[in-house]
């Protein structure tokens, strides 16, 4: 069984708490949660203990900018997976189009698209704000066609797409937990067929060409492949980025517009930002 650490830190309020959760997506971190306290907000990280020995002093550093680091515990990934999808998992609105749930909710209405997911220890279950506008900017536009879903978590995205007129998606992520996760979500939602979910980097496909890709996933990550990003895109396709802060924006702006893609939307929530692109 693996051996995860939870990692405790104190926050002035949710801003804060956003901004210090996606410096430590920098980091091999799995998974976050807040919890609100009288004093501040709480983010709690989680990692792998093998993986937060080796990067712990630069992640303690990044804390201390930005909170007050509280506490350190290991835990088993089962324990805390399963009370977490319990308790805390709540059904999330887009906008009154879509809705994603667990299992266990009732669905929504007639005309509604539903999305369910089984979360586990995987980033997407829909409550982040970077989720939220990806799946606004899926539903407005409604790709046809194939679909490359990059950091795919538990596969929400995927879903959305394939929901919304998709062919069908290549799902990528390079944590076996969110495979895993995304599989047992393909299954929930009866698009197996359609939904081929591969345990990789986006180095997995290359050679292969999209008219939407999708990537939720931080900042260095996307600009070390946006390469690949553009490479995978066909003419006239369509480029969704998010996962970033809106100081972020003009550098990741430059990297598309210099290699051939012209930027088309911007959406914005707190301090959270998604950007789309055409491939000329």
């Amino acid at each position: 069984m693996k051996q995860y650490t939870e990692i405790s830190a104190l926050c002035q309020n949710e801003d804060m708490a956003d901004i210090l959760a996606a410096f430590l997506a920098d980091y091999p971190f799995d998974s976050f949660d807040t919890e609100i306290r009288e004093n501040g907000v709480l983010l709690k990280a989680y990692i792998l203990t093998t993986a937060w020995k080796e990067c712990s002093n630069e992640a303690r550093a990044t804390i201390a900018e930005y909170g007050t680091l509280e506490g350190e515990a290991e835990i088993e990934d089962e324990n805390w997976n399963a009370a977490w999808e319990e308790e805390s998992f709540q059904p999330v609105d887009v906008d009154g189009k879509m809705v994603i749930r667990a299992p266990h909710h009732t669905p929504p209405a007639a005309g509604i698209i539903d999305i369910v997911v089984s979360p586990q220890m995987s980033f997407g279950s829909g409550h982040h704000q970077t989720t939220r506008m990806m799946c606004r900017l899926i539903e407005q536009i409604r790709a046809t066609g194939e679909i490359l879903d990059v950091g795919c978590g538990t596969g929400v995205l995927s879903i959305a797409a394939l929901k919304c007129g998709a062919k069908s998606v290549d799902a990528v992520d390079i944590d076996p937990w969110s495979t895993e996760s995304a599989k047992c979500a393909a299954e929930l939602n009866n698009i197996t067929e359609r939904m081929n979910i591969i345990l990789g980097t986006v180095e997995a496909i290359e050679g292969k060409q999209y008219n939407m890709v999708v990537a939720n996933i931080n900042r260095n990550i996307i600009l070390a492949d946006i390469d690949r990003y553009c490479a995978a895109l066909l003419d006239r396709g369509i480029l969704l980025l998010s996962g970033f802060l809106r100081g972020d924006v003009e550098d990741i702006t430059a990297a598309a517009t210099t290699r051939g893609l012209t930027h088309s939307q911007t959406m914005m929530e707190d301090e959270w930002v998604a950007l789309a692109f055409t491939k000329n």
